[in-house]
């Protein structure tokens, strides 16, 4: 491992493979992981709280610094999400200091009460399953189900 390199907590659209692959496309999923002391809030998009007692599961990535800068461009820090260091537990006997990122002040004032985007909901939801991580984003269901049948959601 290059000592340069940083884990990465992921906890909404980038545990979904795809997603990731197109934001940081050498990111190296390390597998199911979670952060502790944490709860899932939904704000227009994923993002999360201090909570006392509350588990986030997600999936940890190692990434490069360059990585970690372009994955900062699309999560809109400084401004939408801060990011910050995180425990994260991969069982009860390893854990690991990680990135992960939650929305700014401003942004969760902005977004309190908004549900997610049904095509988010989805990539998201796809993320979980594909992880087996606790899926707060709703069932998936095909996009038609049309007679040939051609129109389902990747992963599924």
């Amino acid at each position: 491992m290059n000592p340069q390199n940083i884990f990465y907590f992921a906890y909404g659209s980038n545990m979904n493979p795809e997603r990731i692959r197109q934001r940081i496309p050498y990111a190296r999923a390390i597998g199911k992981a979670e952060i502790r002391g944490w709860k899932l809030a939904e704000r227009l998009y994923a993002d999360i709280d201090r909570a006392k007692g509350g588990r986030v599961e997600g999936v940890l990535y190692l990434v490069s610094p360059t990585e970690l800068k372009h994955l900062d461009a699309y999560e809109g820090y400084p401004s939408v999400y801060d990011s910050f260091m995180v425990n994260a537990y991969l069982d009860d006997a390893h854990k690991v200091r990680a990135v992960t990122y939650a929305m700014t002040p401003k942004t969760k004032a902005e977004r309190e009460g908004k549900p997610y985007p049904e095509d988010y909901r989805i990539i998201c939801a796809v993320g979980a399953r594909f992880w087996s991580v606790k899926n707060s984003f709703g069932v998936l269901k095909p996009v038609s189900e049309k007679k040939e049948r051609r129109h389902w959601w990747f992963g599924l």
